[in-house]
């Protein structure tokens, strides 16, 4: 009997060894459940919170790009700037929905509370902050809410600013213009406007602008405009066709990009209704910015293509074959414009061409019209100039 107490007794040790170890594995486990649970509320809470707050700048975002649609003159539900000079002026609105956002539209001014415009004040090509040339300048501040999450945006937007081109043709290159049927007329048509321009104006001396045939050339109206009127402004400002073409690319509604000459017949981007003379202003509703990335390569536009807008080349551009365009054209390089059928421009040829000279030719109209170039500037989405997350 004593031998088998005395061996029971490692037994019952171990036992309560066992229990120990036990225990303590269930303390460890408990323990680890208790962080696991903390962790999973923590990372319920953190994701929660980013969802709402995620929520809450989408739709301050929301609010910003309504505010910037309401800001268009063709807007089905347009803010109209009632006191465009009135610093004080301000314009609310507010979504109605879950998520929310408030916002506030007002003038951007400067410490004086002068009213901030985006323009070109001294004919360059390059837009800039000022107070007395072009768009104004709105601050539109977006508070978007989503439950107890808050999130604010601010804005600064501006119009697309009116072109100022300083003639009908702008060149700074050496240009030949040619044949009696060619016409550039500088003066504003009784339905486009009171404005009065060179027919052309070059960066140069005027004698780099030739002409044979006996073209007509006008700085006045086109009555009494007979062959061989000339009028051409050397000395012209230098505009910064480069910058022109990057504020605007971004904005076309048709982009093509080549790294070969190419030759395009029939496009079209709007179809412009005629005067009742080659000479006469075109019209045309449609308004679309049209690019073309030539990488210093040329496009030619041939077959009867035509549109209404703003044609953007960056490279060199010919047209032929019949050609109607109500806006305004932009190249980077030189332009030649010849060749069969007749070419008719509503608007304003700017030409940035350094190197190759431009030929002016054979049934051309180039008519300066300062409505078919502002119509162009109202019905494109406000461009923004700075951005900021609060």
């Amino acid at each position: 009997m004593v031998e088998s107490g005395i061996k029971s007794q490692p037994l019952n040790n171990e036992k309560g060894m066992a229990l120990v170890l036990v225990l303590l594995i269930m303390s460890v486990m408990v323990l680890l459940g208790s962080t696991a649970t903390m962790e999973a509320t923590t990372n319920l809470r953190i994701s929660g919170n980013y969802k709402l707050n995620a929520q809450a700048f989408y739709a301050a975002e929301s609010g910003i790009e309504t505010g910037r649609a309401r800001l268009r003159a063709t807007s089905a539900n347009p803010i109209t700037d009632s006191n465009p000079t009135n610093y004080q002026w301000t314009s609310d609105f507010t979504s109605g929905t879950t998520p929310s956002y408030a916002v506030q539209i007002r003038h951007r001014v400067n410490a004086s509370n002068q009213v901030l415009y985006w323009g070109d004040t001294n004919s360059d090509g390059r837009n800039e902050r000022n107070t007395t040339t072009g768009t104004s300048i709105y601050l539109v501040t977006s508070t978007g809410s989503a439950v107890s999450g808050s999130k604010r945006i601010v804005a600064e937007m501006a119009r697309m600013p009116p072109f100022n081109p300083p003639a009908a043709l702008y060149v700074e290159a050496a240009t030949s213009i040619l044949g009696t049927s060619t016409h550039i007329f500088g003066s504003d048509p009784p339905s486009c406007g009171t404005g009065s321009l060179p027919g052309i104006a070059t960066t140069l001396a005027p004698g780099t602008v030739t002409n044979s045939g006996n073209p007509k050339v006008c700085g006045s109206t086109a009555t009494g405009c007979t062959a061989g009127t000339w009028s051409v402004t050397g000395g012209a400002t230098d505009m910064d066709v480069d910058e022109m073409i990057r504020g605007l690319r971004g904005s076309a509604n048709y982009s093509y990009s080549y790294n070969v000459n190419r030759t395009e017949s029939g496009m079209n981007w709007g179809v412009p209704v005629a005067g009742a003379t080659q000479d006469d202003p075109s019209t045309c509703s449609a308004s679309n910015i049209v690019y073309y990335n030539m990488n210093g390569l040329e496009i030619r536009l041939t077959g009867g293509s035509s549109g209404c807008g703003i044609l953007i080349v960056d490279g060199n551009l010919e047209l032929n074959g019949g050609f109607n365009w109500h806006g305004i054209i932009l190249v980077s390089g030189s332009v030649t414009i010849a060749g069969g059928g007749d070419k008719n421009i509503t608007g304003s040829v700017v030409a940035g061409g350094s190197t190759s000279a431009d030929l002016v030719g054979g049934n051309t109209s180039i008519v300066y019209c300062s409505a078919a170039i502002n119509n162009q500037t109202l019905n494109h989405s406000l461009r923004t100039l700075s951005w900021l997350e609060e």
